[in-house]
């Protein structure tokens, strides 16, 4: 039986937004950092991606719980939600609506594929070799796909769930749409509802199959295909070109 909702207290409000921008801001470093150094070092190899492949295991790892300190491991464990469903979370009834919600998470990964499809070719000079390219692909749906379900449908949004999952899937998916104002202001002005509404589906699917791995999957597939579809054009022929 789920646990009664308790009031909301500030201290592990202000812990579960704090940690999960901060897992958030540190998953991504790394590639944002080697990215750059990669199209200008040895771009014929993807060496970025799979040091940051290496990097998001061992992040993940010790978020599940592994390594020190271990005073912190159940909390770590249980924070992550990396896969900790409840009796019955994939059979009956609640099994058809894991299904529904993927099914919902798909279809706007559709919209937003054909609502900003109509962009100009990008100028792909920035990276020079098709190795390079694909792996920016990969890695640009990969970085944030995990390491965002990681940080707000993981370790924000759990702990947050002892107030009720309303509170805990709202501020989360409100935390997740103001994170994008790294995209710039005017951007965000635009596609904050758009942002806040997909923060709400992954809450909810999270919350209902009780883990992260659906969202996750979703998320970086759902990355790909908009960066290959809408961005490229749907052209593989920008990733393989060697000039």
């Amino acid at each position: 039986m789920p646990q009664a909702p308790t009031r909301a207290n500030a201290w592990v409000v202000t812990r579960a937004i704090v940690s999960g921008l901060l897992i958030a801001a540190v998953g991504v470093a790394v590639w944002a950092w080697l990215a750059p150094l990669n199209a200008r070092h040895h771009p014929e190899w993807p060496w970025a991606a799979a040091l940051t492949l290496f990097y998001l295991f061992v992040i993940i790892i010790w978020l599940n719980g592994a390594g020190w300190p271990r005073a912190w491991r159940d909390f770590r464990h249980h924070a992550l939600r990396l896969w900790r469903p409840a009796p019955g979370a994939w059979s009956g009834e609640n099994r058809a609506a894991v299904l529904g919600l993927m099914a919902l998470v798909v279809a706007m990964y559709v919209f937003w594929i054909a609502a900003t499809s109509s962009q100009p070719t990008p100028d792909l000079s920035a990276y020079p070799t098709p190795a390079f390219r694909i792996s920016v692909l990969v890695m640009g749906a990969m970085v944030s796909g995990v390491v965002e379900e990681v940080a707000f449908r993981g370790y924000m949004q759990s702990q947050l769930e002892r107030f009720g999952p309303t509170i805990a899937i709202g501020v989360t998916g409100l935390v997740f749409a103001l994170s994008h104002i790294t995209h710039g202001l005017e951007a965000l002005l635009v596609m904050a509802p758009g942002y806040f509404m997909a923060g709400v589906l992954f809450g909810v699917l999270a919350w209902r199959s009780g883990s992260i791995l659906p969202g996750m999957a979703l998320h970086v597939t759902g990355d790909a295909a908009h960066t290959f579809f809408a961005v490229l054009g749907g052209d593989a022929s920008l990733l393989l070109q060697t000039s």
